[in-house]
């Protein structure tokens, strides 16, 4: 697998996992009505590559707004995340979120302050 894509729904983000790139982006807007039904299909994919040796360790997240059962999965994910770092490779979190989302800022200084990867933060905006 070198690309895999999902391509974004009414209340589902697109995704993409691109191997040879080492990525995985999030984006745009994610409140599915079972989240974990959604997000644990990227969860094994990232556990599976972690586990081969050739894990994702760069993600990309601009979400213009998520519901909490998009954070738990975050969380999760950002639990991979952590096991691949710990292995010695190299992780980081890129995240783009609007200037003015307090919630979403929030969010981040506090995944940020749990997790020993470096968290870029930018601003972006949102059509």
């Amino acid at each position: 697998m070198h690309r895999w894509t999902i391509e974004p729904g009414t209340h589902t983000p697109r995704v993409v996992i691109d191997s040879e790139m080492s990525l995985l982006l999030i984006e745009g807007r994610s409140y599915p009505e079972e989240g974990m039904e959604f997000y644990d299909p990227i969860l094994s994919k990232m556990r599976e590559m972690g586990r081969s040796g050739d894990p994702i360790r760069h993600v990309h997240l601009r979400l213009e707004y998520y519901n909490s059962s998009t954070a738990k999965a975050l969380a999760d994910l950002f639990a991979v995340m952590r096991k691949i770092h710990e292995s010695g490779m190299g992780v980081k979190v890129q995240w783009e979120y609007e200037e003015d989302d307090e919630g979403i800022r929030d969010d981040i200084d506090m995944f940020a302050a749990t997790h020993p990867f470096p968290f870029e933060v930018s601003h972006t905006t949102f059509d």
